[in-house]
């Protein structure tokens, strides 16, 4: 074969690939690199610190983290037990155990292979059904108000539900139906993908395990919206919405069976867009890390119908195609930067107004920033433990009302995509903290 027969047989191979939603061949020392940020997090065993997302990522990942999996899946299995068999009210339940964290313990117990059977899996369906019921009273028979906490929640308990092979009623799919079918998965004129994936991952599953056969037809139909609309935020960089929606939204668009060439073209521009960024190290979130590990092993939450229950956990290292965690060697810390770099922070949402110079040693956090204003200029804050990192919960004694949030921003209008413990200002930036509504 000639050259030019050479190359056009390439570019058909290609072509051929790029019809089915797939990434990039991905290195296995990247995806042990990316496992060995988990390995912290799976040492911190407090109540606050548990996240059933590192476990089920690792599961449906080719990283292993031997005898570690065990006890973390354990500590979870205690404090979640505990805390659905504590609760005196369905208020009661809401504190100790809220939906999203519940939904996503239950997504941990698929990843095990275990189905919630018995009392105590009963007590776990029958938790997670009340919540679904209490959200769709409150976005009501109109579809004019919104769920307690979020339409993201909302798929992910359908979703989490729908894995251990239970039913909900068809007026609880029928909400996350009509919510993808009248586009009320945006906000401020924009779509929140990771809501948009979720609740294409929630159909997705329901479309193979044919819980609601009455509403076939009106899933599949939603499935093809949600990928459509998710396609359209591909960014120039490729990513889906952002970096840290692209990953769920591989997930999803993943369990797509269209063959089709925007979508296979799209999920390997966003796969490329994304290992760029893993070579150059730029993940440090354990939520995020933990959502993108599955999908460099080509899995998605779906799997989770039918997880691979031979696949040995504690395999040896020259099992082919694993990644077994060992705990990073130290390296000795390079002697602290001794720059000095100028932030300027600035509340708008608050009478009267704060705007202050801070210096911090060049590579603080935003935290820090904050904190060094709490400490010398009159700034107050407060933030709250979650499954992502520290929440920015009140500014200047201000709380974030229902349906608003605190949202960060370097001047003059651009939105951070990292929370408050990530991101890294540079000398000279301006970072505004602004009372949001949704």
């Amino acid at each position: 074969m000639g050259s030019l027969g050479a190359l056009l047989f390439l570019l058909g191979s290609l072509g051929a690939l790029a019809d089915v939603c797939e990434i990039p061949h991905v290195d296995s020392q990247l995806v042990e690199r990316m496992g060995q940020h988990l390995l912290p997090w799976m040492n911190q065993i407090s109540q606050e610190q548990l996240n059933p997302s590192i476990y089920v990522g690792l599961r449906l990942s080719s990283v292993q983290a031997g005898d570690m999996e065990a006890f973390y899946l354990h500590s979870l299995k205690l404090k979640y037990q505990q805390n659905i068999l504590g609760c005196t009210s369905s208020d009661d339940c809401k504190t100790k155990l809220p939906m999203g964290q519940l939904a996503l313990y239950m997504l941990a117990l698929r990843a095990n292979c275990e189905f919630a059977r018995g009392h105590k899996g009963d007590r776990l369906v029958s938790q997670l059904k009340r919540f679904l019921e209490d959200e769709k009273k409150a976005i009501g028979h109109n579809h004019k108000d919104y769920p307690y906490v979020s339409y993201y929640q909302y798929g992910l308990s359908i979703l989490a539900l729908c894995v251990h092979q239970k039913r909900v009623h068809d007026s609880v799919v029928k909400k996350l139906l009509y919510a993808v079918e009248h586009d009320q998965h945006f906000y401020q004129g924009t779509l929140s993908v990771d809501t948009e994936a979720m609740a294409g991952l929630a159909f997705a599953c329901l479309e193979r395990s044919n819980l609601n056969p009455n509403l076939r037809n009106r899933i599949t139909l939603a499935i093809r919206t949600a990928i459509g609309k998710i396609l359209k935020t591909q960014t120039s960089e490729g990513h889906f919405g952002h970096v840290y929606s692209s990953p769920l939204a591989l997930q999803f668009l993943m369990t797509s069976p269209m063959r089709d060439m925007e979508l296979g073209t799209a999920c390997l521009k966003a796969g490329a867009a994304l290992l760029a960024i893993l070579k150059d190290r730029g993940f440090q979130n354990v939520l995020m890390i933990s959502t993108l590990l599955p999908v460099l092993n080509h899995k998605s939450y779906v799997d989770l119908i039918s997880p691979d229950c031979q696949a040995p956990r504690a395999a040896p290292s020259s099992l082919l195609g694993t990644v077994v965690l060992e705990p990073a060697m130290e390296i000795p810390s390079q002697t602290q930067s001794s720059d000095v770099i100028r932030v300027t922070l600035k509340v708008p949402s608050v009478l009267p107004p704060y705007r202050h110079v801070i210096f911090v040693p060049a590579g603080s956090s935003l935290e820090d920033v904050l904190k060094k204003a709490q400490e010398l200029w009159g700034f107050t804050y407060g933030t709250k433990a979650t499954l992502s990192g520290p929440y920015l919960t009140s500014v200047m004694g201000k709380e974030a009302g229902e349906r608003e949030f605190w949202q960060l921003l370097r001047a003059p209008d651009t939105r951070l995509l990292q929370g408050i413990a990530e991101y890294t200002p540079k000398d000279g930036e301006t970072i505004e903290l602004r009372l949001v509504s949704w």
